[in-house]
């Protein structure tokens, strides 16, 4: 038979622990095929085709760098957009860490962005660093869909003007500003003359 404390204690409210959702510390799939879906080489390859027709020479030149201009600034926005809506686990943690400190920002929550930009984009799974420090950060690229798809689209002569390098740059220094941080980007060597690409954010 209960004791009277016992039956008080069954009719005391009480709160419902509630899991919290599972952490995912992977990239969002959703988020890699949406900017896929708006972004995948094929499309900018075939803008570019159609910008250049009919030029040469300085006008060629000044089209292309246009047309991947405007497609690395509009990937990094949009990159800078879905990355916070879908927020994994490690990005969390950073973003707090960073709140809390006032650093990290440079260079590791830049370097989250233009991963999944490139990870959206491109066929490797991941984008390799080269220096990662609190005044520098150095990725590169070797195997590049974007440069395959100049090669097969757009011929030789405007592949040898490596157009897409206005797409990284331009990736590159939105992603700063959309972070507010202060930075140069350089291009440090490029496919054609290194056969890798190579790309440096140095802190001011």
């Amino acid at each position: 038979m209960a004791t009277k404390s016992e039956e008080e204690a069954k009719l005391t409210p009480y709160e419902v622990f509630i899991a919290p959702r599972p952490y995912s510390f992977e990239l969002s799939e959703d988020m890699l095929s949406l900017l896929r879906k708006e972004f995948d080489p094929p499309i900018i390859v075939g803008q570019l085709v159609e910008a250049i027709a009919g030029k040469s020479g300085g006008d060629m030149e000044a089209a292309a760098e246009k047309v991947f201009r405007d497609y690395g600034e509009q990937l990094m926005r949009r990159t800078l957009q879905l990355g916070d809506e879908y927020p994994d686990r490690t990005y969390e943690v950073l973003r707090d860490a960073a709140d809390q400190t006032g650093e990290m920002v440079f260079p590791l929550v830049l370097q989250r962005f233009i991963e999944i930009a490139y990870l959206a984009t491109q066929q490797f799974r991941i984008l390799p660093i080269v220096e990662n420090w609190a005044n520098r950060l150095v990725y590169k690229i070797k195997d590049c869909s974007i440069y395959k798809t100049l090669q097969e689209k757009a011929g030789p002569e405007v592949t040898a003007l490596l157009p897409c390098r206005h797409a990284c740059l331009a990736l590159c220094r939105i992603g700063c500003q959309g972070l507010d941080l202060d930075a140069t980007v350089h291009m440090e060597a490029t496919m054609v003359q290194d056969g890798s690409c190579r790309f440096a954010i140095s802190r001011i």
